[in-house]
């Protein structure tokens, strides 16, 4: 008969170095999820060789688990880290829902990043227009989507974002710039409800599960930004009476301050200017209690 070993008497094992560098880049980038750093900056901080960190960081890379810049050759905290802590259902959040979209009278839908992807994984209330944003609609996180989860990045990562469209006009670089400012200090973005809007959104839906950010959904998300204002800004919301708004957006923060989540209502609907604040106060004030509940979950 085989001798079990009590787990607790088993002598530690040595631990890997190799793995260890792993944990020890991935920590470094995570405690600084905002901040590019540069390959010289990893290795004289944790003390390996270029070759070594090079080597690391590419298949870091090559997983999402870091992004690279191009322009800089600096890595940041990557979107594929964040998917591997998807809680086991995301039903959990499914009260917060249902509440938004009793209180808004709109639907309610939650979101979340899977790598150059933000997917829809739940829903609530129903749409008064008839239109809906459906579980497992997957939107490409290319410009001008995602801005909700972009607005808190690190400046290499928003330039690679805003540059998946291919060579952004110097119009549209400067609304962008204009807009990403605009939603980080109200906390929530707001998506023009146009026609534009509407036929993009109908064929991105048509696309369905395959709508990864390729050519086809580059072209249409490129459309969208030449044709359309992007966002409301603040002089342009107290300016107008009224704006048609398909949908306003809040992030949601996990504990590395990485946007991984966005809560959404969308109304598809015509609101004056007060009711599209007071509904972006409904929707970030909704985010901020999931982020209560995942701060909870994990303490």
């Amino acid at each position: 008969m085989t001798q079990t070993l009590d787990r607790l008497e088993t002598p530690r094992q040595a631990t890997s170095p190799p793995t260890e560098r792993v944990v020890s880049i991935m920590r470094l980038l995570g405690s600084h999820p905002a901040r590019a750093f540069s390959l010289a900056e990893i290795t004289r901080e944790l003390g390996i060789s270029r070759a070594t960190g090079h080597a690391i960081l590419t298949t870091l890379v090559a997983h999402h688990w870091v992004v690279r810049d191009t322009a800089t050759a600096a890595y940041c905290w990557g979107p594929g880290i964040a998917s591997l802590a998807n809680p086991a259902s995301d039903r959990i959040f499914h009260g917060i829902l249902r509440q938004l979209a009793e209180s808004t009278a709109t639907q309610v839908f939650l979101a979340r990043r899977d790598a150059n992807t933000i997917v829809v994984v739940d829903s609530a209330g129903e749409s008064a227009s008839g239109m809906r944003i459906d579980r497992g609609l997957r939107m490409p996180l290319v410009a001008p989507f995602g801005r909700d989860y972009i607005a808190w990045s690190a400046p290499g990562a928003q330039r690679a974002w805003l540059e998946g469209i291919g060579k952004p006009s110097a119009t549209l670089s400067r609304r962008i710039d204009l807009v990403i400012n605009e939603i980080r200090e109200r906390g929530y973005a707001i998506e023009r409800l146009s026609r534009e809007y509407v036929r993009v959104y109908t064929a991105l839906r048509a696309l369905g599960g395959e709508a990864e950010p390729d050519a086809i959904t580059a072209r249409l998300a490129r459309a969208l930004a030449d044709l359309t204002v992007i966002d409301v800004l603040r002089a342009e919301l107290t300016e107008n009476g009224t704006h048609s708004v398909a949908t306003v957006s809040a992030p949601i923060l996990d504990e590395d301050g990485v946007v991984s989540m966005s809560i959404s209502a969308a109304p598809f609907a015509t609101l004056a200017a007060d009711g599209v604040e007071r509904l972006g106060e409904q929707v970030r004030a909704a985010a901020r209690r999931i982020e209560a509940q995942l701060a909870s979950s994990t303490s």
